[in-house]
């Protein structure tokens, strides 16, 4: 029974690991987060309680015993979450880390009591007191790195400018797990052996806190980024109202000018008209006509949205492209006006993009963004395309495609913000992006 319970206490690192392992990827969860937590409190226990028995019936290493769970609840784990399988292998590779680290230091640091007892002398096998100190030891390790894994790395791993370093960052952590799995030693008799022990002892807490410098420094990097970028959009935004502003007040004041001027113009209409000087009236109606006829285009009561569209729109008569807008939207949007007015601003560019090579007649853009509710906000931009359009894992075009994939990655990010959807599908030469996101404090209540 003591043996059983030794077991028992060691493959209970399991249950911090996969708290370790699900912490970053919270806000991706394939399913709630109720329903995740709930099949992992019971899965969890009956899987412990069985791989203890079993090893303590045919003495089977606990270490290996470990690895199998580790691989059996990160096939459960990749199940679960809606990231890429790089960032899944960084984070399975990180809770592996922040478990070997406890476990390593337990061994090191009990290993005097470890050796006293002959019939613990094998390592890879703690004695009850060594494996409490293991578990303490996890939890205190996950009280540290807290902050980094509930703030700093799910800002990272939702990063889509960062794509390309998760190709080499989950190595890192690989690494170390491969040097703690390969320093464990047999017998803690050849712990106190030398000095290898103070070494360890400590060496893991300055490699902890360099681990965790790391994160930090990483997450600052990113948030960095994330504002300037924030306030470059927010910039662009600007210009283009302060554009539409211009537009509207000369049209204003052009319109001004006709009113103000339109006794004097009925004069003239009438004496050439009782003279029957036809030709000279035709001539003098016509840029009176031209000059009515410039009505002013509003999109939407969003003067945000309403400037955004404006500027594509003028964009694509410029290109010979036909914008084709059924904008619904209120004064005020449910959510931020700088992120939908990026979405839409980037959707747009991409479909511009697209029908460029086109023939003319063919180049068209549908622009339709509506209130589906009092908290949830629809937009649906589609434009024809010729030929085929490869779609990567994520779901989406795949970059080396022109005209398609450029930024959609970081539009998927900021409608997965607001705890949104986003489709991509390209059927009968028709490509088309529908989001539906919903208002911050809506989002927050979605389990």
């Amino acid at each position: 029974m003591e043996t059983y319970v030794r077991y028992v206490l060691e493959l209970a690192a399991i249950i911090p690991e996969t708290l370790f392992l699900y912490l970053p990827v919270l806000g991706k969860l394939r399913f709630s987060r109720r329903a995740v937590f709930t099949a992992h409190a019971i899965l969890l226990p009956a899987w412990i309680a069985t791989a203890a028995w079993l090893c303590a019936q045919s003495r089977f290493l606990v270490i290996r015993a470990l690895v199998i769970s580790f691989v059996v609840f990160f096939a459960v784990f990749c199940g679960c979450v809606r990231i890429d399988f790089r960032r899944r292998l960084f984070c399975l590779c990180n809770a592996v880390m922040l478990a070997s680290f406890s476990l390593l230091y337990a061994i090191f640091v009990t290993a005097r009591y470890e050796a006293a007892n002959a019939q613990w002398a094998d390592a890879r096998l703690l004695s009850l007191p060594g494996a409490c100190v293991g578990l303490a030891l996890t939890v205190v390790v996950g009280a540290v790195f807290w902050h980094a894994l509930t703030v700093e790395l799910p800002l990272l791993l939702g990063d889509p400018r960062l794509d390309g370093l998760w190709k080499i960052l989950w190595l890192a952590p690989a690494v170390v797990v491969a040097l703690i799995r390969w320093y464990v030693p047999i017998y803690p008799h050849y712990i106190l052996v030398g000095r290898g022990r103070s070494f360890i002892l400590i060496a893991i807490p300055l490699l902890l806190v360099a681990v965790h410098m790391l994160y930090t420094v990483l997450w600052w990097t990113a948030v960095r980024l994330a504002e300037s970028a924030r306030l470059q959009q927010e910039n662009t935004l600007l210009q283009l109202e302060s554009k539409r502003y211009e537009e509207l007040r000369s049209y204003m004041e052009s319109t001004r000018a006709l009113r103000h001027d339109f006794r004097q113009h009925l004069l003239v209409i009438s004496d050439l008209a009782r003279a029957g000087q036809l030709e000279q009236l035709r001539e003098y109606l016509l840029p009176l006509a031209e000059e009515a006829g410039r009505a002013h285009s509003s999109y939407c009561a969003n003067r945000a949205v309403d400037a955004v569209v404006s500027h594509y729109a003028a964009v694509a008569k410029e290109r010979e492209t036909r914008v084709e807008c059924e904008l619904r939207l209120p004064p005020r949007l449910p959510v931020k006006e700088a992120d939908f007015c990026a979405i839409l601003g980037n959707l747009l560019e991409n479909a511009l993009a697209a029908v460029a090579p086109l023939p003319q007649a063919q180049r068209r853009v549908s622009v339709i963004a509506s209130m589906l509710s009092d908290e949830m906000i629809g937009l649906a931009v589609d434009n024809p395309y010729s030929g085929t359009i490869p779609f990567g894992e994520n779901g989406l075009p795949r970059a080396e495609r022109p005209g398609h994939g450029i930024g959609l990655a970081s539009v998927q990010s900021a409608v997965r913000r607001y705890d949104g959807t986003m489709t991509v599908s390209a059927e009968k030469g028709v490509f088309s992006v529908e989001i539906i996101m919903y208002a911050e404090r809506a989002a927050q209540r979605t389990p």
